[in-house]
């Protein structure tokens, strides 16, 4: 048949091309335009692209597959052509249905490992819903193509109902997106002759690694002449966002206002960079990406609008929607794929053969500094550091690293050659000097997994159970350098106690700047000081993860009285920060009443706070204890009663190498007795079912007015990693359901 004769006949099939259109453009629309879109505006604050960027591309992709993909199934004929056409309208489905309802939680893709066979049942919901809508699409397609056309528009009416409902209830597009930071080599490294100021961000660079890297090879303290390692440092939040402002301004972030403009208020009313801009200081800020600082022409000298040529801008662009088209595929596809997709968007690492973005900055430091500013000038650079994904040794090559304390480790020692280099830069230059340096981190390490090595300098902490989590202390001892002007000399250790938010003060004496800021100088300060310092912890959690859109997610203020390696010396305020609202104590609990753990309790809620520290994160019906020690906080009414603790829970088991989990329970730190767990649980449909009930009695003579600490020991506890079972680290000894305390 002529091609003429066949589009005729294409034509006079109305119903045929209804079909076959509606289903072609349901499956466009919905990978490369509404489900960008829809991820675009539920993580509006994290994308460094306006929508206007973007969107024309997502129109172009989708209405441009939809026509080639329309054209290729109306030339097909017959029940080929019904079942093609079905086929299609099912991928659009199948795409819908996991990017909407199979929608599982694998944390913030930040580059942190996933652990895919811990999702190995959500893989197979997956696949048993994808293979059974393609089964019924190729083999009884024919008996419902007259209905595709219909059920088409009745979803991609969903779809933009949806995402008419998400750009409504979205927060406004933030000022620092309109705004563009110059990095140009021939002024990103251009110091002064006369004074510098610069600080250098190693993201997530823990303090006890340092210290572990020193203590393994002198090599790394004689790169730091002058430099005072301020080893009883406190960060002011577990993660970079209200850090950056801490850092700069001494301002803490409390919740109470948008984070947005918290850091826009506080950079404009009274930042470090503002009060040097003022001062005739050249200032000159690089952010990791933009929404953790305010960039604003009043407080920085390499910040502009908008305005690069139009080649420029449409490539930069062009690169964001892929990234974002990318990011849709990771949710849309089915989990036994999700890895092929998996990345960490709109943040350039290096792939393939390109260079990591920490070499980058190395090579343009190397070749491009110079000392030719007729300013004073103060530099704000923040590298990616010590943060994972482990993929840079400390030569500075790619390289796949253990993504635990090993690679940790080796990728710190990149970040220090990275800063040792800008040391010998200033030498070179001889304005070495005449330059005071902070090489710090913007937080611990948040995620857990790399340890906290402490014990060289707290090895006798006498306590008998911890009430902070050590992956809270570890979030919260950032690396802090210093090297004020005119300092030189093998580097020193301090124990004097000090805080990021205290850079800003210290800069401010001793350029002896009228402006003051909250905090203290550093170098005022000496080790027999007293302070009490406070920090901020908080975590991704898909609970609160529509809050996150404009605010941080729910904070734990907790207190450090005393080093800030010492476990003894951090405590929990019992005050948590919600957007608006502070809860300020543990609430009492009634006694009978069921603490009930898993996704759906109240164990791990935020305005309960039972869950101390030794508990992973919470699953359909329980929660796993993670390591070799559990404990809740609950306060509760006076008594002279004896009480009872009756605890539902099962045990994790592995045939011979373990056969029950003994669980030793104390109360306040006093022995109330053991318990055995020796009966595996069963699972049932993803869930975990058949847990056992124990008893145990608490004298009222181990009671204590308030708080009562439950601390569960658990010696037998293993990690499946250890059994070779799995990837799963966690040392798991109990999946608990429940327990309720009672007369």
């Amino acid at each position: 048949m002529k091609i003429k004769e066949r589009l005729q006949q294409i034509y006079r099939g109305p119903e045929r091309r209804a079909s076959t259109v509606g289903a072609s453009f349901l499956l466009s629309l919905t990978l490369l335009f509404f489900g960008p879109s829809y991820l675009y505006y539920t993580n509006i604050l994290e994308i460094p692209y306006l929508y206007t960027d973007l969107v024309w591309f997502f129109i172009a992709y989708s209405l441009t597959a939809g026509v080639i993909l329309s054209l290729i199934l109306l030339f097909l004929r017959g029940s080929v052509h019904q079942r093609a056409v079905a086929l299609v309208f099912a991928l659009g489905l199948l795409f819908w249905i996991q990017g909407h309802i199979l929608v599982w939680d694998y944390g913030i893709l930040d580059g942190r490992e996933i652990i895919w066979n811990d999702y190995l049942l959500n893989g197979i919901i997956d696949s048993a819903v994808w293979i059974a809508v393609l089964g019924i699409a190729i083999f009884k397609g024919p008996s419902f193509y007259k209905h595709i056309a219909v059920a088409s528009v009745i979803l991609l009416l969903i779809q933009g109902g949806g995402l008419a409902a998400e750009i409504y209830q979205a927060p406004d597009e933030p000022e620092w997106k309109s705004y563009t930071i110059g990095y140009d080599d021939e002024t990103m490294f251009e110091f002064s002759q006369e004074q510098n100021v610069i600080i250098l961000v190693l993201d997530a660079f823990q303090s006890d690694v340092f210290q572990e890297i020193i203590d393994e090879d002198d090599e790394y303290r004689e790169m730091f002449d002058g430099f005072t390692y301020y080893r009883n440092a406190v960060g002011g939040f577990s993660y970079t966002y209200a850090s950056v402002t801490f850092i700069l301004t001494g301002e803490y972030y409390d919740n109470s206002i948008p984070i947005q403009n918290f850091i826009k208020n506080a950079f404009l009313n009274n930042s470090i960079p503002l009060a040097l801009k003022e001062g005739g200081y050249r200032v000159d800020l690089f952010p990791s990406g933009g929404p953790e600082i305010y960039l604003g022409d009043e407080i920085a000298s390499n910040i502009g609008t908008k305005q690069r040529n139009k080649v420029e801008r449409v490539v930069d662009q062009q690169k964001g929607a892929m990234e974002l088209q990318r990011l849709t595929m990771f949710r849309y596809v089915p989990h036994f794929v999700k890895s092929y997709f998996y990345f960490i968007p709109f943040v350039e690492l290096g792939e393939n053969d390109d260079i990591h973005r920490d070499v980058v900055f190395y090579n343009s430091l190397v070749s491009s500094t110079t000392a030719s500013s007729g300013e004073k000038v103060f530099k704000f650079f923040h590298i990616w550091g010590a943060h994972d994904p482990y993929i840079l040794n400390a030569q500075l090559h790619k390289e796949e690293l253990p993504q635990n304390r090993s690679g940790y480790k080796e990728q710190a020692k990149a970040a220090l050659k990275i800063s040792a280099e800008m040391v010998a830069q200033l030498k070179k230059h001889g304005i070495y000097d005449n330059s005071m340096i902070f090489i710090i981190a913007d937080h611990g390490n948040s995620w857990g997994g790399m340890g906290l090595k402490t014990e060289k300098i707290y090895e006798n902490d006498e306590f008998d159970f911890q009430t902070v989590n050590k992956r809270v202390v570890a979030s919260g001892i950032p690396l802090m350098l210093v090297k004020p002007f005119h300092s030189d000399g093998d580097l020193k250790i301090s124990d004097v106690p000090v805080t990021l938010g205290d850079i800003s003060q210290t800069i401010a004496s001793e350029l002896q700047l009228s402006d003051e800021f909250p905090g203290v100088s550093i170098l005022s300060l000496n080790e027999s000081s007293e302070r009490e310092r406070k920090f901020f912890h908080y975590l991704w959690t898909r609970e609160y993860q529509d809050l996150g859109k404009t605010y941080l997610f729910p904070m734990t203020e907790y207190a450090i009285n005393g080093h800030s390696w010492s476990l003894n010396s951090w405590e929990s305020t019992y005050r948590t920060y919600f957007p608006g609202e502070i809860i300020t104590s543990l609430p009492t609990y009634e006694y009978g009443t069921v603490i009930l753990f898993g996704i759906d309790g109240t164990a791990h809620r935020l305005d309960k706070q039972y869950q101390v520290t030794g508990w992973s994160y919470p699953e359909t019906r329980h929660t796993w204890t993670d390591g070799h020690s559990a404990i809740l906080a609950i306060q509760t009414k006076s008594t002279d009663s004896d009480l009872i603790l009756t605890i539902f829970a099962t045990p994790y088991l592995s045939g011979e190498d373990v056969d029950q989990q003994r669980v030793s329970v104390k109360v306040n730190g006093q022995q109330v007795g053991e318990l055995i767990f020796d009966q595996p649980g069963t699972w049932v449909s993803g869930s975990l079912y058949g847990f056992q009930e124990k008893k145990i009695t608490i004298p009222h003579d181990v009671l204590k007015e308030g708080i009562q600490y439950l601390i569960f020991e658990l010696p037998d506890a293993i990690s499946p990693k250890e059994l070779g079972i799995s990837e799963d680290g966690r040392d798991l000894a109990l999946a608990v359901r429940s327990i309720i305390i009672d007369y």
